[in-house]
């Protein structure tokens, strides 16, 4: 099976047709994942707290933590580069993925 560029951003704006129509927060979501088989160990977010109880009782949080785990683990089978870690931008119904250099990453998540 040949890489996808477009898999991530596509399952993403699938993600947020199903939970973002009337979201209005914003944030970030850092995720990182440390193991050897590439799967999701660590995720922040970077959200109000009445957003993020929105986003957790919405279900969208479970969903987008399920997602963040197949990523990690689709882009390191493919040998993509910064496969480890990144992060997750959210604008109302809008939402992104960044893949990020280690040190770009520790950078921005220790802001």
């Amino acid at each position: 099976m040949s890489y996808d560029a477009n898999f991530d951003q596509t399952r993403l704006d699938q993600l947020a047709e199903q939970y973002l129509a009337d979201n209005r927060a914003e944030g970030e979501v850092f995720f990182l994942s440390d193991s050897d088989d590439n799967r999701l160990d660590h995720a922040r977010w970077r959200f109000e707290e009445a957003d993020h109880d929105s986003l957790k009782d919405s279900g969208f949080k479970m969903h987008l933590i399920e997602l963040l785990d197949t990523l990690l683990v689709y882009r390191a089978k493919h040998d993509k580069p910064n496969a480890s870690q990144g992060v997750v931008k959210i604008r109302g119904n809008d939402i992104t993925i960044e893949w990020l250099p280690k040190s770009e990453f520790e950078e921005l998540r220790a802001v």
